[in-house]
């Protein structure tokens, strides 16, 4: 009897061990064996936080303490854009360059999503996929910068970059129009009359998942499927699979969540 419960004991060491082992590996230690840190940022001589509350809001396009810290009005939306490059003005000029991309992305994403719920979904997200994006009244409201320094274990090797975060103001009014003349471009380019209806009925849905505030969690896994679905060319639960030539922003965005969340 003893005997058998020592190696009944030996047997469930031996068990965990290799659960242990094998969760190691599943969660991409020696995949991934990239280390971020903050280096230097804006402000930092002045003793403004690496990573002020504020920042931690990007996700939240109501966000009231954005608002707050930059006497926005209460009515407006929030929303931003993301970049990096060697020095400050590059990270800057990346970031103002994105947001035009990040905006497209994200109405594209949300247009495609609901007409995946209506007659001719394919055709219908086809075409929503490859309609323009015309912002209006979209206002630079700041900047805020942040060398990050890349550590590889692998080939002991660091690297650096500027990220910079570009933070817009956008009334109400102007964001439903933006939100309008889209749906306009794509439900003139729609053939069935049942299907541009239906669309159309869906731009109130549009309206309030653009402006909610999402929950850190899924804003982080949003990112990562969308890169993961432009890297293996599957869409995932990143559907629809997000333009190739977003790749570089959604990189940076991935780094920013690894940071500031």
């Amino acid at each position: 009897m003893k005997n058998n419960l020592i190696a009944i004991a030996y047997l469930t060491c031996l068990t965990l061990i290799f659960a242990s082992c094998s969760s190691i590996k599943n969660h991409g230690m020696d995949v991934n064996p990239d280390d971020k840190s903050i280096v230097d940022w804006d402000g930092r001589n002045y003793d403004y936080p690496a990573k002020p509350e504020w920042l931690k809001q990007i996700n939240n396009p109501k966000s009231e303490k954005i608002k707050k810290e930059f006497g926005i009005d209460k009515s407006y939306i929030i929303k931003y854009g993301i970049g990096s490059g060697k020095t400050e003005e590059a990270a800057k000029t990346s970031s103002r360059l994105s947001y035009n991309a990040i905006r497209a992305e994200e109405l594209r994403t949300e247009v495609v999503s609901e007409a995946s719920k209506i007659v001719n979904a394919e055709a219908t997200g086809s075409i929503a996929m490859k309609a323009p994006v015309v912002l209006t009244g979209h206002e630079l409201v700041t900047q805020f910068w942040q060398e990050v320094e890349t550590y590889n274990s692998e080939e002991d090797v660091k690297t650096r970059k500027i990220i910079c975060y570009s933070l817009y103001k956008i009334s109400e009014d102007n964001w439903k129009k933006t939100l309008k003349e889209y749906f306009k471009t794509v439900i003139a380019q729609i053939p069935d009359s049942a299907a541009q209806k239906e669309l159309a009925s869906k731009i109130t849905n549009v309206y309030e998942n653009t402006t909610r505030e999402i929950p850190e969690e899924e804003f982080t896994e949003s990112v990562n499927a969308k890169i993961n679905a432009i890297e293996t060319g599957t869409p995932n639960s990143a559907s629809p699979a997000p333009n190739p030539k977003d790749l570089e922003w959604l990189k940076v965005l991935e780094t920013a969540c690894d940071l500031i969340f």
